[in-house]
């Protein structure tokens, strides 16, 4: 359900606001809404905020160094506030030596890359037997030093008045030019009508060659500095947990700060107003109470025009499932929490999409040891626990009507698979009630049939829902005609649907009356009240027809059900797929080569199903949750919920423990 929100307008002395927020903060009861004059920001929080970038920096630098943690390690380490913070001093510093060892590291990357464009730079040069410094203008001669084309090195011989050296064979030849300094425009003036691009040499002392013998010392001097510096980071290693338990510290008094300047003051008081949950009240004055008995506390229900944000509760049971709902959106204020009403169709749906025994096992033990060693908290957590549900789901449609990993009563792959399939056909399991590959239609219907209850399901839902805010007219003529037009029409013509599909299902006459009677009662409601808004009774009967058109999106929502036919179908089809080419390593004659071809076997197969059903269980995951969307929550869901964000302790890196 969506819990009540309540607006909290609290005041108390300026003395007390840093032990009041702090108690907030632990307490994680109120969103701090800005009341704030300007936009002015807390110095102290900029101070933190600078420190924070620099730990990051610094968390990234040593990650590569840092030892790994298990694949079991929880997600989060659990510390106490006060263990984080004795972190802290000594992480500063570390970051420090970190820091300056990254600018010695940039600073050394950024001179080897100028020098090796240096280097780049002279190598047409090498055969200069010169001094570089040595060419430069003289008051009676003057040099021109570039490259040219080397189609235009016959207009260059062709001057009279220059001097010309070339330095390389090339299509861009190096070349120094000399003549008078009295010709030096006709010169420059000749250079214009050819391709030529001007070079100077850089500030280095002796020829390119020896210049270039220079740089790649200097180079390998910087080579070796640079290995220095990251032997010097790879030490800090270690250092990366203290680095994070000083970063969630640091972010844990930012965020406190940042509530800080979003509050209202008059001389003496601070006034916070913020948003909390109204069975959270208690809690929150509580904590007030704890620190001063000189504040005002006032709540008061949501206002028209306020949005308070969006925050549902539930079970344990159905809790998880909030997580699917939030990839979605959360659920507008005031409206209806969808969880619940989804949760018994998504576990459903999503195992007869999945329909593996095996497989189904593998989810439920995979998610209880991925819950009981890594820890996850918040979304990682409760998908984990909606993979649980779904591989129990999983494991009773496998053995309804799937397989187990593959395996059927049927099972044609050869080996140790078919004597394992002949042994299910003697205890009459995989499948012990329909087979989807021997009655396909019978499965289809039974996909579509799921499909309609769902559809039917959600009018219903959204009906109750309209009942509760007094709004009859809307669950009558909009969700309640919805549901006899959608059953009318499936029981009155299941006959003749069921006759084309070669699977006749036999009905007494005043049932498909009674349907087809309701169907039409339904697209009555709808003609008539679909416009009941409008005036015009020309304008109310064009409405009510267009909505009745709606009927072609219901029929394709029943149609999109069939993806769990598809979806299971090619979970059981692939697996023996996969079981017919690894027996397929089992056929050797030669003794040894059996031996061999069995091991790869065994391995194939673990490969193979483990790639298998990982894919499947995503598809299942990601289908079943668009059928939740798109044609469930279509009927009745209403989106666009804020998200509740208290002051609390949102750390990346540990848990904070009492």
């Amino acid at each position: 359900m969506i819990v009540s929100m309540k607006r909290l307008s609290l005041v108390a002395l300026k003395s007390e606001q840093d032990r009041i927020l702090r108690a907030l903060q632990e307490c994680g009861t109120v969103q701090v809404l800005n009341i704030a004059d300007g936009d002015a920001v807390d110095p102290e929080a900029d101070a933190v905020n600078a420190r924070i970038q620099r730990l990051s920096e610094s968390i990234s630098a040593v990650k590569p160094y840092a030892k790994k943690p298990g694949f079991l390690s929880p997600q989060k380490r659990e510390m106490t506030l006060a263990a984080i913070r004795d972190d802290v001093p000594k992480a500063e510093s570390t970051a420090s030596e970190i820091e300056s060892l990254l600018h010695t590291q940039t600073h050394l990357l950024a001179e080897r890359e100028k020098a090796l464009s240096t280097r780049e730079t002279l190598q047409p040069w090498v055969r200069l037997s010169v001094p570089m410094s040595s060419i430069k203008n003289t008051p009676r001669v003057h040099y021109f030093i570039g490259l040219c084309a080397s189609k235009d090195q016959p207009r260059i011989d062709a001057q009279e008045y220059l001097a010309v050296e070339y330095y390389n064979e090339s299509t861009t030849v190096p070349t120094v030019l000399a003549c008078k300094e009295a010709d030096a425009r006709n010169v420059q003036n000749f250079l214009k009508t050819i391709d030529w691009q001007d070079f100077v040499f850089p500030k280095m002392e002796g020829t390119p060659g020896q210049a270039i013998a220079s740089i790649e010392q200097r180079v390998a001097e910087i080579d070796e500095e640079l290995l220095k510096t990251q032997a010097a980071l790879e030490e800090h290693g270690d250092s990366i947990g203290v680095l994070q338990n000083a970063f969630d510290a640091e972010t844990i008094d930012y965020d406190r700060l940042s509530a800080k300047s979003e509050l209202g003051y008059t001389v003496s008081t601070f006034v916070l107003e913020g948003w909390m949950r109204a069975d959270e009240v208690e809690k929150t004055e509580q904590a007030i109470r704890s620190v001063t008995d000189a504040y005002s506390f006032e709540i008061r229900d949501p206002v028209e025009g306020e949005e308070p944000p969006s925050v549902v509760k539930n079970n344990k049971f159905v809790e998880p499932f909030e997580e699917v709902q939030t990839l979605y959106s959360r659920p507008a204020y005031g409206t209806i929490d969808g969880t619940p009403y989804m949760t018994p169709f998504y576990i459903l749906l999503f195992g007869l999409m999945l329909s593996d025994t095996g497989y189904g096992l593998l989810l439920m033990l995979g998610s209880l040891v991925y819950l009981k060693y890594k820890k996850p908290t918040g979304m990682s957590k409760g998908i984990a626990k909606v993979l649980f549900w779904g591989g129990i789901s999983t494991v009773v449609w496998g053995v309804l009507c799937g397989s187990f990993f593959g395996i059927t009563r049927t099972d044609t792959s050869g080996g140790v698979f078919t004597t394992i399939g002949q042994f299910f056909d003697r205890i009459g399991i995989f499948p012990a009630w329909i087979d989807p590959m021997q009655d396909s239609m019978l499965m289809l219907g039974l996909c579509f049939g799921l499909g309609i209850i769902h559809i039917v399901a959600g009018y219903i839902v959204g009906a109750l829902d309209r009942f509760r805010h007094g709004d009859w007219k809307s669950a009558v003529f909009d969700k309640i005609s919805w549901v006899l037009i959608t059953l009318g029409l499936v029981i009155g013509f299941l006959p003749a649907i069921t006759g084309m599909a070669g699977t006749p299902v036999a009905l007494p006459d005043i049932v498909t009356k009674i349907a087809l009677g309701a169907a039409a009662l339904g697209a009555l409601l709808v003609v008539l009240f679909k416009g009941r808004d409008k005036r015009n009774p020309l304008k109310r009967l064009t409405s009510g027809l267009g909505g009745l058109y709606d009927i072609t999106s219901v029929l394709s929502d029943i149609l999109s059900y069939a993806r769990l036919f598809a979806l299971g179908i090619a979970t059981g089809v692939i697996g023996q797929v996969f079981n017919m080419l690894s027996n397929m390593l089992t056929g050797a004659s030669n003794p040894a080569l059996k031996v061999i071809g069995s091991i790869g076997c065994v391995v194939l197969v673990v490969l193979l199903h483990t790639f298998n059903v990982a894919i499947n269980a995503l598809g299942a995951f990601v289908h079943c949750a668009r059928l939740q969307y798109v044609e469930y929550y279509g009927k009745f869901y209403e989106s666009g919920g804020k998200e509740f964000t208290p002051l609390s302790y949102n750390t990346k890196h540990v848990q904070v423990s009492e």
